[in-house]
């Protein structure tokens, strides 16, 4: 990548990510002392009836945090491919641990969820090719949209099926429309997503691209097939067999955190 696409790159993912963190935790801030504020100075029966009030600002508050992190990745899209380098990844110990992760934060929420990672017989390891921040990106995007999609009445049931060279993606809600496949697998926008919104499924779309993976449905059900690349390291060495270090810990937690606060806000809200 030339000097001027790795600037714009940090300016379009770091910085301007940053601003919108600031921004949002003065916000939050300052929601919070006036929440305090008013626990201080109203009655009990005034103060409860504005808590539905601040629950709404609040929830608008996670799902704007999360909405300005998909800007910001969307705004850095052109330039991904360039700015990330796919290195040799181990990706069956991501995923479990991603897994862990998600499982661990929705245990005892508002909703019934559940992730496995199933594989094929005598499967230890699955190496490809790939970005370890990428791929959280990745996961927090399929695994909210099946909150967001399972009908509110269900348990959510999420299955990461991996075989070598692959790994299928499956969930028990009504699938994806056709619009949303075209989207996701073609780029291509229909007049009625436009108007919708929603940066999810072009930023799946992205990250898969931008690592050498390819997408597409099972053959004849339901989900979503990632092909991966081969590893091209020469030795099983270069694999990242050990443990996370503690920064991609925090990194990954935060992320999954902040996601998950806008969905079962928003679930509370509805």
């Amino acid at each position: 990548m030339v000097q001027d696409e790795e600037s714009l790159a940090l300016a379009l993912r770091g910085g301007l990510r940053g601003r919108f963190q600031g921004s949002f935790n003065q916000l939050e801030n300052a929601v919070e002392a006036l929440d305090d504020f008013m626990l201080q100075r109203l009655n009990p029966s005034d103060y409860a009836s504005l808590r539905s009030m601040m629950r709404e600002i609040n929830w608008q508050l996670a799902n704007l945090r999360r909405l300005s992190d998909h800007a910001a990745d969307a705004a850095t899209a052109p330039v991904l491919e360039k700015l990330r380098v796919p290195a040799p990844l181990e990706l069956l110990s991501q995923l479990t641990e991603a897994v862990e992760l998600f499982n661990e934060l929705t245990a005892g929420s508002a909703r019934s969820v559940h992730v496995t990672v199933e594989t094929a017989s005598g499967l230890d390891v699955l190496p490809t090719m790939g970005d370890a921040a990428l791929l959280d990106g990745l996961l927090i995007n399929l695994l909210t949209n099946s909150l967001q999609a399972v009908p509110q009445t269900d348990a959510v049931q999420i299955t990461l099926s991996c075989a070598p060279g692959r790994f299928i993606y499956r969930d028990n809600g009504p699938g994806l429309s056709q619009d949303a496949l075209h989207v996701l697998l073609d780029g291509i926008w229909s007049e009625e997503l436009l108007s919708k919104g929603g940066l999810g499924l072009p930023l799946i779309r992205t990250y898969c691209k931008a690592m050498g993976w390819q997408i597409s449905q099972p053959e004849g059900e339901r989900g979503l097939l990632f092909t991966l690349p081969p590893c091209k390291a020469e030795d099983a060495r270069a694999l990242e067999l050990s443990s996370p270090d503690a920064y991609s810990i925090r990194r990954r937690r935060a992320l999954y955190e902040r996601e998950l606060q806008a969905c079962f806000a928003a679930f509370c809200a509805l």
